[in-house]
């Protein structure tokens, strides 16, 4: 079963975009009495959105706008068509919490499972997820995503080494799902055991932490994968799922069915010429419950011209997103890079030790 979109043609794409933020539009000022206030001090309406370039007239949001209205931050549903909330870590002020309707998490469900086609999956697979889960979004985003795509999930979690091993061991996991810092871990854990000949490991996806590339490379070498990964994805948004780099590794896929990229200038918040880094800008298209427009990510990234080598580009469009800048590959063959990877310094950059009868991995000060 297939769940990436055929390619669709640039007039097609645009269409839906359109559709998609005009219902946006409608739905958050008919539904959530902060966004009436802030188009009402914008002075912008429904009727004046008639074409995708309108959307500069409308006003940006950002995470002062979710902490304001905390803890249903631009909630435009009824509390009984919530089914799920889902909050970010909290580490930069109190925590961004986000509501969903029960579309909004088959959405995600489907956009992850396109995540994982695109990163070569089959329904043979075992996707072994070592992601936290509970209100963190990471953990529920990839197993539903596994479950929607008809591959086998394995749900430990951020689980002691030991367990990680036997479970990669006996369930002959081919994917292997966590962050950076865990899959080194797990990479040195298993060359420590000598279990190389053991395990079945294929493919790795990475989210949630800034790495190098001498990081990846030391994780590939010693896990003896073919590809790793990089997943994108914001708790503001639906989380994890959002784009993935295909296997040429030259930028983010994202999926622009879903989703409206801009790049910005962060200091006079204008539009930038395409192949000029800015900040990251996304507006959701079919969200319910916490729909975003034109929402500040302040991640820093660039839109760049052309598919990637595999001729993707559709709802695949690319962002260079590495841990800093990204790549991301947008409709019609653009891409914006990744926010910055650290340089490749000899070793690894930073890591983690995570004591085997540990719970989880906890960061090295």
């Amino acid at each position: 079963m297939r769940f990436i979109p055929e390619e669709l043609p640039p007039e097609k794409l645009q269409h839906i975009q359109l559709e998609g933020l005009k219902w946006t539009v409608a739905h958050a000022c008919n539904n959530s009495p902060a966004y009436r206030r802030k188009f009402e001090a914008a002075g912008v309406a429904q009727k004046d959105i008639r074409c995708l370039a309108d959307i500069v007239h409308l006003p940006f949001t950002d995470k002062e706008d979710l902490q304001a209205e905390y803890p249903f931050p631009l909630r435009a549903v009824p509390f009984e068509e919530i089914t799920r909330i889902h909050a970010s870590s909290g580490t930069t002020g109190k925590r961004k919490v986000l509501c969903y309707t029960q579309r909004d998490v088959d959405v995600w469900a489907e956009l992850f499972a396109r995540c994982y086609e695109l990163a070569g999956l089959t329904r043979e697979d075992r996707v072994q997820i070592a992601v936290g889960y509970g209100l963190w979004t990471a953990g529920a985003g990839f197993q539903a995503g596994c479950e929607r795509f008809g591959a086998m999930a394995i749900p430990l979690g951020p689980a002691n080494a030991g367990m990680h091993c036997e479970m990669l061991v006996d369930m002959r996991a081919t994917v292997f799902c966590s962050t950076a810092s865990m899959a080194l871990l797990m990479a040195e854990e298993i060359h420590k055991r000598n279990l190389g000949g053991r395990i079945r490991l294929q493919k790795i996806i990475l989210g949630a932490e800034r790495h190098s590339d001498a990081m990846r490379a030391r994780i590939k070498a010693l896990m003896g994968v073919e590809h790793i990964f990089d997943i994108y994805g914001l708790t503001e948004l639906y989380g994890p799922g959002s784009g993935l780099d295909c296997r040429c590794h030259s930028g983010i896929h994202y999926w622009a069915d879903h989703f409206i990229f801009e790049i910005i200038d962060p200091a006079t918040l204008q539009p930038v010429p395409a192949g000029t880094q800015g900040e990251l800008v996304v507006t959701t298209l079919r969200k319910e419950a916490s729909p975003l427009i034109r929402y500040r990510t302040h991640d820093l990234t660039r839109l760049i011209e052309g598919p990637c080598r595999l001729r993707r580009s559709l709802s695949a469009p690319r962002s260079d997103h590495g841990p800093q800048r990204r790549h991301v590959h947008l409709p019609g063959g653009q891409h914006l890079p990744q926010p910055d990877r650290p340089r490749a310094q000899p070793g690894c950059g930073y890591r983690q030790r995570v004591p085997d009868s540990s719970d989880g991995p906890r960061k090295r000060p």
